[in-house]
């Protein structure tokens, strides 16, 4: 008896790609990558995964980040990212993370979501959702901090290779919230580095121990098949 084999089958599955979806992950929250636009679609996700395109220093407290259904708890994949990622100034790296898929990963679609009795059929599970469900903290302390004519400068123990004029950095936690947020380095010594900073114009020499300078923020992408 011949051996027989059996051909491929013709199916109307699609492979799609959500994203990329920009996320700082220093920030914890939920943020919304995409839906499935009709209740008949059905989304099978295959691959999860982030590119990073701001990544600077190493993070005392790692960023831990699922992918879901929009229902905490219905996980599609999940990651600690890495502590210390790839450095983006270093001629202009961008390196990755794959996420792991959750061992009883969730899909997409198909089975109707109703509280009437009986389902009215409507509002399948439609929303693919990121969740930053701890934050990275960055390890690189100050300990000092000074504005003048709105050009704030923070002292650290050592300045960083990766802190260099013209760097994307987040300030995180200083004592006076004024210095915090996302600034672009203008000028460093061996241990300050200043920023232009709109929203303070001037204030004395303060110590502070509590701010913290780093960067980790990346596009989310979800790769899948769509039926």
């Amino acid at each position: 008896m011949s051996a027989t084999t059996t051909p491929p089958v013709p199916n109307n599955l699609t492979l799609v790609r959500f994203g990329p979806l920009a996320v700082d992950f220093t920030v914890a929250g939920t943020y919304t990558l995409g839906q499935l636009e009709y209740d008949e679609n059905v989304f099978i996700p295959t691959s999860s995964f982030v590119v990073y395109k701001n990544a600077l220093g190493t993070n005392g407290t790692a960023a831990v980040v699922t992918i879901d259904d929009g229902t905490t708890g219905e996980n599609i994949a999940t990651a600690t990212l890495p502590a210390t990622p790839v450095q983006t100034v270093a001629a202009g790296n961008l390196s990755q993370t794959i996420l792991t898929p959750a061992t009883n990963g969730y899909v997409l679609g198909a089975i109707p979501k109703s509280t009437a009795i009986p389902s009215n059929g409507a509002a399948a599970t439609q929303t693919l959702r990121v969740n930053v469900t701890t934050a990275a903290i960055p390890s690189l302390a100050t300990t000092n901090r000074v504005t003048a004519n709105n050009i704030s400068t923070l002292t650290v123990a050592s300045v960083p290779s990766w802190l260099v004029p013209g760097a994307k950095v987040k300030v995180l936690t200083v004592g006076n919230a004024a210095y915090n947020g996302l600034v672009t380095v203008i000028s460093t010594t061996s241990t300050t580095f200043s920023y232009y900073n709109p929203s303070l114009v001037s204030e004395a020499s303060t110590a502070d121990t509590a701010g913290r300078i780093g960067a980790i923020y990346g596009d989310v992408y979800v790769l899948g098949l769509l039926q």
